[in-house]
């Protein structure tokens, strides 16, 4: 089939759907994408090893539900893998992900695989994810880059209603795995999810591969997902804080030794490690020994793992389709450091607040 055209099987999707002890919120998920106005996709849901009662709720419902199919695990190999084995399954041309404690409007994948059609240049999308419980504050239109290599956010966590402001295709620089669309083919010649990547920015490590590798990322405006706020803190309490640290420290310094070109690496990096830096120090003074230690532990996992770091990078690179230039003019988005410490704040102050772990405001 050639780049572009639609297929005789009418754009079969794969819904791919990640799941942890989140039985509390995996029954409405599935009830919602099941009653997708869509003729021709599937379902298949990654159990990570569940010790609730998830398993025994998806073996049923598996059976009820042909058109659900399950992958059971032993233990917890995070979402990056999970994913992975969703798209090695996967029948579709184009892979759905979404998390366990999203809802997804009727018209969601129809108005997805409008975008990818209408420009096949567009390698990954990034489904409008409105607060579940709210009266319609949006989590996340996509995500930009900045000049340090971390994130910015397009519109921040509840600060915004979706009042149609936002109703535009724009580039972006990475999606959010609560609502996003991949082309196949596409997944599958990047590297897929790097497994390296227990959680945390594993999709904007995928994102960026998307763009080197000559296709866009964007916002599909009229794709609505539904996304619970904080549900990683009710069902992994007494990681979170460890996850966050670790993982956060640990995966934004590997995507920045992979991605970019040389001149931009050395450019951004050594100043991104230096923040990291600076935040663990502030955590030191704070008395918050822990958080210190997990900064530095996530530094460090690049230094042990350098030689694999490299190989990476060097396949990445040598797959590369546009320049930094290209790609930077497109979504990089330059902010001063005033914006990221009121950014954590915020989270922060959201993160905090007893309403949201419900899905409320």
């Amino acid at each position: 089939m050639s780049e572009g055209e639609i297929s005789s099987k009418k754009n079969i999707i794969s819904v791919v759907i990640v799941n942890y002890n989140g039985r509390t919120y995996l029954e409405a998920c599935l009830d919602s994408v099941l009653k997708t106005q869509y003729d021709n996709f599937e379902i298949i849901v990654i159990d990570n090893g569940s010790s609730d009662s998830s398993q025994d709720y998806l073996r049923k419902i598996s059976i009820e539900k042909p058109i659900i199919k399950c992958i059971f695990n032993q233990e917890n190999f995070g979402p990056s893998k999970a994913r992975n084995q969703g798209a090695a399954k996967a029948q579709g041309e184009f892979i759905a992900f979404i998390d366990n404690d999203t809802l997804v409007d009727p018209e969601w994948l129809k108005e997805a695989i409008k975008v990818f059609i209408a420009e096949p240049k567009i390698g990954a999308c990034q489904c409008k994810l409105i607060i579940e419980g709210t009266d319609n504050l949006i989590d996340s239109i996509g995500e930009y880059l900045g000049q340090n290599g971390f994130l910015v956010q397009a519109v921040l966590p509840a600060e915004e209603k979706d009042l149609g402001q936002h109703n535009t295709i724009n580039d972006i620089f990475a999606a959010k795995s609560a609502g996003m669309l991949v082309r196949k083919d596409l997944f599958i010649k990047i590297g897929g999810f790097d497994e390296d990547y227990f959680i945390y920015l594993e999709e904007s490590d995928l994102c960026w591969r998307v763009w080197l590798a000559g296709y866009r990322v964007v916002l599909a405006c009229n794709s609505i997902v539904y996304h619970k706020f904080g549900t990683s803190s009710v069902v992994l309490p007494d990681k979170i804080n460890y996850l966050t640290k670790f993982h956060g420290t640990k995966n934004y310094i590997t995507t920045l030794f992979k991605n970019p070109g040389l001149k931009n690496l050395l450019q951004m990096l050594p100043v991104h490690i230096c923040i990291w830096i600076a935040v663990s120090l502030i955590f030191f003074f704070k008395g918050q020994f822990k958080s210190t230690e997990w900064i530095f532990q996530g530094i460090f996992w690049n230094i042990k793992n350098f030689k694999k770091i490299i190989a990476k990078r060097a396949s990445i690179q040598s797959q590369r389709v546009c320049s930094d230039k290209e790609i930077f003019l497109k979504i990089m988005k330059k902010k001063n450091l005033r914006y990221f410490m009121a950014k954590i704040q915020r989270n922060k102050k959201i993160g905090n607040a007893s309403g949201w772990d419900k899905g409320k405001i």
